[in-house]
């Protein structure tokens, strides 16, 4: 149960991260707020929305404090979760995937980047990479705990 746990608060650790990156992309971007604030004015039609360089300024600090925020809460969610797996080689592997394919998603539903092939091929080889790298760790984790299982001859014995 821990384990399972584990790795959802390691998948919303990843979450969180690209949260974080996509407000890092607002905070820093011109040309989405600007098309927000326009959009904005079209919806509203009032007198009372302030000029969009005041929303401008306003949005980019607001963004930019969330950048903090969601690294902050990625992090937490991270140390917790490295807590709960069984090695912190499991939490590093399902935050890094997770991260990687919600950045992507975010990026394709909110800002309309494609996703081509060559980017989920990289991404699959990407993931492919962390469980081999997660499969050798097992092994050589096994090895070691056999290997220490064994009492050890004493030379002496001889």
């Amino acid at each position: 149960m821990s384990t399972t746990r584990g790795l959802i608060l390691s998948v919303c650790a990843g979450v969180c991260a690209a949260t974080a990156s996509l407000c890092a992309k607002l905070a820093m971007s011109g040309e989405e707020v600007a098309e927000f604030c326009s959009y904005l004015h079209q919806i509203l039609r009032s007198d009372l929305i302030p000029p969009c360089s005041v929303i401008a300024i306003a949005m980019r600090i607001g963004v930019f404090s969330l950048i903090f925020i969601f690294n902050g809460l990625m992090w937490t969610l991270f140390t917790k979760s490295m807590q709960l797996c069984p090695s912190s080689l499991h939490a590093t592997m399902t935050n890094s995937s997770s991260n990687l394919i919600f950045s992507g998603l975010m990026g394709q539903l909110l800002f309309g980047e494609t996703l081509s092939l060559k980017w989920w091929f990289g991404v699959s080889l990407i993931i492919v990479g962390l469980f081999f790298i997660n499969r050798g760790q097992q092994t050589s984790d096994d090895s070691t705990s056999q290997a220490q299982s064994f009492p050890k001859e004493d030379k002496k014995d001889r």
